[in-house]
């Protein structure tokens, strides 16, 4: 068995590594993503684990990743990665030719109706579609063509300084 390179996280809160012994990656990708239900298991995140990483002893975190939130029939599905310059940027992820015409349209809601996220009408997936982009990304670190990246600027606002303090 080769040592597993990717760890999952459901939920944001149980993280493991991502293994192959009962069935294919890319089928693992798929029955993982079927599962997903809104309630109980309502996101789940994929990315590599640093270079010599002893997954045994400890489960890293990543600046890059790739999440999704939903159902398995609805999904939204994102992208982090660092940029050559290096800062920071998270993506939607969409399908080809989709109208960005306006505000975004389709709610998808997740952990038990709790929170939602607004996004456009092609960046809505279902479980078997997310799969594909999962493996795609699994295996090359990046979201292929012909899928699109629209930049959800998630900088946070730089306080005002405190009036008085020179």
């Amino acid at each position: 068995m080769t040592k597993p390179t990717h760890i999952t996280q459901r939920n944001g809160r149980s993280r493991g590594a991502l293994l192959d012994d009962f069935r294919p990656y890319s089928e693992q990708i798929r029955f993982v993503l079927l599962q997903m239900n809104g309630s109980s298991f309502w996101a789940y995140s994929l990315w590599r684990a640093p270079e010599g990483a002893d997954l045994l002893d400890s489960i890293p975190f990543s600046e890059e990743y790739m999440q999704c939130a939903g159902t398995a029939d609805a999904l939204a599905l994102e992208v982090r990665r660092i940029e050559a310059d290096g800062t920071p940027h998270q993506y939607a992820i969409g399908k080809p030719g989709g109208d960005r015409a306006g505000a975004p349209t389709e709610v998808i809601h997740y952990d038990d109706g709790r929170h939602s996220t607004t996004v456009y009408p092609h960046e809505v997936f279902t479980a078997d579609e997310a799969a594909v982009v999962f493996y795609t990304y699994f295996l090359t670190d990046d979201v292929s063509q012909p899928y699109e990246l629209r930049d959800l600027h998630l900088s946070w606002p730089t306080p005002e300084p405190d009036e008085g303090q020179g």
